[in-house]
């Protein structure tokens, strides 16, 4: 029988999988929710839900599974507790070969040669692969890092919002519209935290990016502050010495306009995107090669 093969690309807001054939066509996608391997068992549910529904697509039965090598990149494995508890986990994988999100999305976009990836979208996590030699740059996760992302413009502008409740802050229209979101309660807003993931400070993103356009000052000064953030990081890549950085995430091409003007013809789409990249890895562990 013919081998089959998985990419799946597992951030912080959702689950992407992509079936492929041995001469790399694709067969068929599926896609789940969060999938940062911080999150455990809920990481896995989400991951293997993404794979179902990519053989679903296929119009394949699970029992494929038997001979599809799988290559999985995700978000949260720079932690150890977090690759341990996923390489501890059966799978019903002829194979499986795990790395993090970005050094898959570094092997989607340049297939292998000299470059720099970052990705921004719920998180932020640089990379940059010289001469064979990783260095990661940020994707210290929500807690301690993560500056320029999604959850971090998200929560900003919550932050913000509160101070313009107080009179600290300007009551502009961005900010009026987070306040709704909680009732115009910082109580409601505190409770809320409680149990909120980066996920849910990144659906206020797009909303902060709409009142930027219509030159709302709250909003403009939120995505100047995470624009220097997410040059410092730039910066650093290419001073490892990467020729270009591919950007990665669905936050990236809206946040490129906000970069000073010297970096952004560094900044290049990617050949191929971080699925293509778990199928590389997937191929790779399988002796497939390229």
């Amino acid at each position: 029988m013919t081998r089959l093969f998985l990419g799946v690309d597992g951030g912080g807001t959702r689950c992407s999988a992509r079936l492929a054939d041995e001469a790399g066509r694709v067969l068929g996608e599926g896609a789940a929710g969060a999938a940062n391997a911080r999150l455990g068992e809920a990481a896995l549910g989400e991951i293997m839900k993404a794979c179902r529904a990519a053989l679903a697509a296929a119009g394949l039965p699970e029992t494929e599974f038997a001979r599809t090598h799988a290559g999985w990149g995700l978000a949260g494995l720079q932690q150890e507790t977090a690759r341990d508890f996923i390489v501890a986990h059966a799978h019903p994988f002829a194979s499986l070969a795990i790395d993090t999100d970005a050094y898959g999305a570094w092997l989607g976009a340049f297939g292998g040669r000299d470059g720099a990836i970052l990705i921004l979208g719920t998180g932020v996590a640089g990379l940059a692969v010289i001469g064979g030699k990783r260095t990661p740059v940020g994707g210290w996760g929500a807690e301690i890092g993560d500056e320029g992302s999604g959850m971090a413009i998200g929560r900003m502008a919550v932050r913000k919002a509160l101070w313009a409740l107080e009179g600290m802050a300007p009551m502009t229209p961005l900010m009026s519209e987070v306040l709704d979101f909680f009732g115009r309660s910082g109580e409601a807003a505190t409770t809320w935290s409680d149990t909120a993931i980066p996920a849910d400070y990144a659906r206020f993103a797009p909303t902060v990016l709409a009142h930027a356009e219509r030159r709302d000052a709250m909003a403009m000064g939120i995505l100047q502050e995470a624009a220097r953030d997410i040059e410092r990081i730039v910066t650093r890549l290419l001073d490892l010495g990467a020729p270009s950085i591919a950007m990665i995430g669905g936050l990236f091409p809206k946040m490129l306009p906000w970069l000073a003007p010297p970096l952004r013809p560094l900044i290049t789409a990617p050949a191929g995107d971080a699925m293509d990249g778990g199928i590389l890895m997937a191929r790779q562990a399988a002796g497939g090669g390229r």
